[in-house]
């Protein structure tokens, strides 16, 4: 009986870590749907250090989604440190066609679905989703913009990407409220640095949602306490994109020489015919 309970044991423990990490939290009360404007973005990740590159041709005609947050009813996100085991093999090739259009991967050089595991990983775990439904919002969500793209609302309020106009926060909030049936508020995102200190970049438009009966809907942001990103901008511009820098390519050449020399020819003649 004592060997019997000694073999069981293990197995016991299994089942209690998996039981553990197959739990979810509650779901939050509101999600960031999270609207990336692409050129923006690449220019804080050329800035980086050491700097990155975007895919390209850059997207300059469209918003992406960067990702789907869950928030409080403050509007603060929530973070957590729970998992949950996925299936991407099985969860990502059916819906894959339908995410690229409105979820790309705007980075260079990542690993394959890498975007959607980690958005699922630290975002939709929190709000305790399964990955399933996780994607299954995001796709219905997108739906719900229906002149297909953000950018389009914009255009028809005169907003569009040029590196020689500015727009007030107000206009542009006006603009993105043409989603809604009647004015939501939204939140603006912009890096800390911008053209100058007083023409921001247009980074991210959030626009919050919440669950009800198993439908998403758009609902107002909750008004922040704090002061947000775009705030100290008295002016916020969509840039076109920048010329990448070099460094991120060459370094990647570098290592690729470094530790597979057979591949030098090969990814010579990459780098040529991009």
């Amino acid at each position: 009986m004592k060997k019997l309970s000694f073999l069981l044991l293990p197995i016991l423990l299994l089942v209690i870590i998996s039981h553990v990490h197959s739990q979810l939290p509650s779901r939050a009360p509101v999600n960031w749907y999270v609207l990336q404007w692409p050129p923006t973005y690449c220019i804080q990740l050329n800035n980086e250090n050491p700097p990155g590159r975007c895919i390209e041709p850059i997207l300059e005609h469209n918003f992406t989604l960067h990702g789907l947050w869950p928030a409080d009813a403050n509007g603060y996100t929530i973070s957590c440190t729970d998992s949950v085991t996925v299936n991407w093999n099985q969860l990502i090739p059916p819906i894959e066609s339908t995410l690229n259009k409105f979820w790309p991967n705007l980075k260079e050089g990542q690993p394959k679905w890498s975007l959607w595991k980690n958005e699922y990983n630290k975002h939709g775990v929190c709000g305790g989703l399964r990955a399933k439904e996780y994607f299954d919002a995001a796709i219905s969500i997108n739906k719900k913009i229906t002149l297909g793209n953000l950018f389009n609302y914009l255009k028809t309020s005169g907003i569009i990407a040029c590196d020689s106009l500015a727009f007030t926060k107000d206009q542009i909030i006006t603009a993105v409220q043409k989603v809604f049936s009647s004015p939501l508020h939204v939140y603006l995102r912009c890096p800390s640095t911008g053209k100058n200190a007083t023409h921001g970049y247009l980074n991210e438009v959030v626009l919050c949602t919440d669950l009800v009966e198993g439908k998403y809907n758009f609902i107002s942001c909750p008004q922040p306490a704090t002061p947000q990103t775009c705030d100290k901008f008295q002016l916020l511009m969509l840039p076109h994109p920048q010329p990448q820098s070099t460094k991120a390519a060459q370094r990647f050449e570098e290592e690729i020489d470094e530790t597979s020399p057979e591949l030098e020819q090969s990814w010579a003649k990459y780098a040529f015919s991009i």
